[in-house]
């Protein structure tokens, strides 16, 4: 790095760590890093080093990206002491293409379709708003469709909701919107569903966010989210939970589609008899 580059890094790392009412110091910037300051406005700031930012590989220069609490997850996922791994060495993590979609009026004619709406919605994925996806849509379909056992990530609009994809899903073909999560054999997806839904896991996938009017991530970003080795009991008793908690989600969908179902059909007879 030449003099004048470094001159220049010296120089924008001072300002950036400049506090109003401070007195004039001459000391090496660094010291001045990860420093929060409040001025009257009460407005949080903070300076990181130039080179974290020339270091990115994506070079991001928003201030979201360099999020304090982001930070501070990592550094403490660190100092925990267990090994970490990035979620691709633990996961098929992909995303399919864009593609413009032909609409079927039943499962004949198509393929059940969700997109991460649905996903939120306990009726849309039970009953409601059934749509199929048509044959004869210009795509490779199969390469759409999901898996039992598999997590579904939500990487536009609303970022990081992770879903789990239950037998009654098995088959469906989801929207491009949402990323796939594969757990390699052995892996569990209890374990991996607990864990992506964490704050750590969290702010690490919502620290990639980006976007002009509508916020994304990408699967290669979500990729790089680091795991931690946990020991093996630990991973089991986790995975048994969430497995647990996932399972009752399911059959609490199934009794609530039953209960709208019985109304309907209370509704349906009711018209049927004041004939």
């Amino acid at each position: 790095m030449s003099n004048d580059i470094k001159a220049l890094n010296l120089i924008t790392d001072t300002v950036l760590a400049y506090k109003r009412g401070a007195k004039p110091s001459n000391a090496p910037a660094e010291k001045a890093q990860n420093t929060v300051v409040k001025n009257k406005a009460d407005v949080e700031t903070w300076s990181i080093p130039l080179q974290e930012i020339y270091g990115n590989n994506n070079l991001r220069l928003d201030a979201s990206h360099y999020d304090q609490q982001t930070a501070l997850a990592l550094k403490e996922l660190k100092k925990s002491g267990y090994p970490l791994v990035p979620l691709s060495s633990l996961a098929t993590v992909d995303l399919p293409g864009q593609f413009a979609r032909i609409w079927a009026k039943d499962s004949k004619h198509g393929t059940r379709y969700v997109n991460a709406s649905d996903l939120m919605s306990l009726m849309s994925i039970g009953a409601t708003d059934e749509r199929f996806l048509s044959q004869e849509t210009n795509t490779n379909i199969d390469e759409l469709l999901i898996r039992k056992g598999w997590l579904l990530l939500t990487c536009s609009g609303t970022i990081g909701r992770i879903f789990y994809v239950s037998q009654d899903m098995d088959g469906w073909v989801a929207t491009h919107d949402l990323i796939r999560i594969i757990p390699n054999k052995g892996v569990p997806v209890g374990f991996l569903y607990a864990y992506l839904s964490s704050s750590v896991a969290q702010k690490q996938i919502l620290g990639h966010t980006h976007g002009g009017q509508i916020d994304h991530v990408t699967h290669h970003q979500v990729r790089e989210v680091l795991v931690p080795q946990f020991e093996e009991k630990a991973v089991a008793g986790i995975h048994a939970e969430a497995m647990q908690a996932l399972d009752q989600r399911s059959k609490a969908i199934s009794q609530l589609v039953g209960a709208v179902d019985s109304i309907q059909n209370t509704l349906n007879l009711k018209r049927k008899n004041a004939r």
